[in-house]
């Protein structure tokens, strides 16, 4: 997920009223309030992110992680795009779950709407989860003969960089736990060199702190303490004219991570790196280029 700097001020009023309404919607009537954006992205329920406008880049590998045993988790689902791509590549062993009830993919996020627009789906073999990292990880998966509460393969997309370094390592722990041994784990994460466009208001350029955290902690053993207070970072800035209200529904943290980075952390975890690099996340806001090193993106396989 990524914040909605990018949008024109006459949306980001509309959102204000939107959100307002969202507060009081039933669950059932949650796809009613989803805002499509130009170019297929969707904002979020909680106002700080968007759903890309195209599946994560790692989702062909984390569907064909699936063993046909231990269902596939997605932390941080949203509206579901990254489940409906996976649940589209298995078609065979989703007809064979038809017969026997059997949790293909299990999609998990922190805020019931996201959850209940993926219950709208109706796919079959797909159950949801409320997850929240790390303090409500993992998710409840089914502990019966066959599955023994583990997963075969698990998609970690665009929310690892919103945690704090202590919460990084405990979310890579518990994942690690879960993963059935040869069991995949795909990340994707903002990177220290995506660009964060400025615009007339003046915002702060969050790309330049990136790269100068980075760069003075290129030798240090990971995690790079905290990364970026965001809410301090900005404080008493005018962020796209909104104000300090706008600066408070911001996550807290932001923790860039190049691939060098993840990869250390990811193998010291118990894991073996598959690939480890930056690139461009076609999913992601034109804004956000730079040089193709935006995005950095993570295969690794539970040893």
């Amino acid at each position: 997920m990524l914040h909605r700097r990018h949008l024109t001020g006459r949306m980001k009023r509309q959102l204000n009223i939107y959100y307002r309404q969202l507060a009081s919607c039933p669950t059932d009537q949650v796809d009613d309030f989803i805002i499509e954006l130009d170019g297929g992205g969707k904002m979020t329920l909680n106002g700080t992110g968007i759903e890309m406008s195209q599946p994560n880049p790692l989702v062909q590998y984390w569907a064909q992680s699936f063993d046909g045993i231990h269902p596939l988790i997605d932390v941080g689902c949203a509206y579901g795009r990254n489940v409906q791509t996976a649940h589209n590549l298995l078609k065979e062993q989703i007809i064979d779950s038809r017969n026997n009830d059997q949790t293909i993919i299990l999609a998990c996020d922190c805020n019931e709407g996201h959850l209940a627009a993926v219950n709208n789906l109706r796919l079959p073999g797909v159950e949801t989860s409320f997850a929240r990292l790390p303090e409500n990880f993992p998710p409840q998966i089914s502990d019966n003969s066959t599955t023994k509460g583990k997963s075969s393969g698990m998609l970690m997309s665009e929310v690892l960089h919103f945690l704090s370094g202590e919460a990084i390592e405990q979310t890579l722990t518990v994942a690690r736990d879960v993963l059935v041994p040869g069991g995949v784990l795909a990340i994707t994460a903002c990177s220290p060199f995506m660009n964060f466009a400025p615009n007339e208001s003046g915002v702060c350029h969050i790309n330049s702190v990136m790269q100068t955290l980075y760069e003075s902690n290129i030798d240090r053993r990971w995690p790079l303490g905290d990364g970026i207070n965001l809410q301090a970072l900005l404080s008493g800035r005018n962020l796209d004219g909104r104000g300090d209200n706008a600066i408070k529904r911001m996550p807290t943290f932001f923790h860039p991570f190049s691939a060098r980075e993840l990869r250390r952390a990811v193998e010291e975890t118990g894991f073996r790196v598959m690939s480890a690099k930056e690139q461009w996340h076609p999913g992601y806001p034109q804004q956000y280029k730079n040089a193709g090193r935006e995005n950095t993106q993570l295969l690794a396989v539970k040893i």
